[in-house]
């Protein structure tokens, strides 16, 4: 089943180099590119002192990457630059350190969105994380240092913020059966995760979560993917792949994705009967966390033999009536 087609292709973006906290995605510090716009703007160093408030040393050393720049000297830029808010934005990924070139855009739709709708094949998506799901999912495809991993699984768990907005965002989850049992982690993780998922529908109105069980699979595809519905934008597709995910906004590609999520949607377990599943999937986790807590147990001594003629000897004899 074909998904989607006439994409925008991002093959060419730049890969974020993770080397420095003030790199932005095509390789260059935040103050190269303020410096690189106030030369654009004709505007001096001293100008852009007055325009933000800062001293002409802080702006000398935000250009030559020094010093990390605060949010209010980015939103200072975006007014001296008449820039809306690039550099508030860029500032944002930046500090946050997890996104790669990629991603990041989705970040920002997934924020606007007044609608998402995922279908996750292999993982339990990430605004449904736990912390310890998150890093042992994000240690396992590409390993990197462990502080990189911590600005990743920070980052990741940011995300859950969307659901607490004032004005949520209407979420709808459809998880293949496979991501219910795929062992992220260890089976403690898995069983403490699934017990997340059935908390997080208890507290979010807006969240739903379906189970597409095994039995439904000819409804499915291979590729995860989300639709987030952008006001004043349309709809736009992001689909996850190996070299990262793509968005697609053409409406022929976004008409087909939306059809096809209502056919696995309709082929999933009622959102009741989710519940009750992924509670089972969560004993069965829960169950074989205990074993492996069990096996791990170092061996007891060895039993002594007793039979006839073998005397016994007890720690504390009875006493004699």
């Amino acid at each position: 089943m074909t998904l989607l087609k006439n994409h925008w292709d991002w093959s060419d973006m730049p890969k974020r180099q993770p080397t420095s906290p003030v790199v932005n995605a095509s390789g260059d510090t935040f103050g190269d590119d303020v410096r690189r716009v106030r030369i654009a703007r004709k505007m001096s160093q001293t100008g852009l002192t007055v325009a933000t408030g800062y001293s002409r040393t802080y702006v000398s050393k935000v250009e030559t990457g020094t010093v990390i720049p605060t949010p209010r000297f980015a939103e200072g830029c975006d007014k001296a630059f008449n820039t809306g808010d690039l550099f508030v934005r860029q500032l944002r990924r930046i500090t946050e350190g997890e996104h790669p070139a990629w991603f990041a855009p989705y970040i920002d739709a997934e924020r606007e969105a007044s609608a998402i709708r995922d279908f996750s094949t292999m993982f339990v998506m990430g605004l449904l994380q736990t912390p310890e799901y998150a890093r042992a999912s994000l240690s396992g495809a590409r390993p990197c240092p462990p502080q990189d991993i911590d600005a990743k699984v920070t980052s990741r768990l940011r995300r859950h913020e969307v659901l607490d907005a004032v004005t949520p965002p209407t979420v709808w989850v459809v998880l293949c059966e496979p991501a219910l049992w795929n062992i992220v982690g260890s089976s403690r993780t898995m069983a403490d995760q699934m017990s997340h998922i059935l908390a997080m529908m208890r507290r979010h109105p807006t969240l739903t979560v379906q189970v597409l069980p095994f039995s439904s699979a000819e409804v499915a595809i291979s590729a995860a993917y989300v639709v987030l519905d952008i006001p004043g934008s349309g709809p736009q597709v992001y689909v996850e792949g190996p070299q990262g995910g793509r968005p697609y906004q053409a409406a022929d590609s976004v008409n087909n994705a939306v059809r096809i999520y209502d056919l696995v949607r309709a082929g999933s377990l009622s959102a009741r009967d989710s519940a009750a599943y992924i509670d089972n999937v969560r004993s069965e986790h829960e169950r074989n966390a205990v074993d492996q807590v069990q096996l791990q147990r170092p061996p007891r001594g060895q039993l002594r033999r007793v039979g006839p003629g073998t005397r016994v000897r007890r720690k504390h004899p009875r006493p004699r009536q």
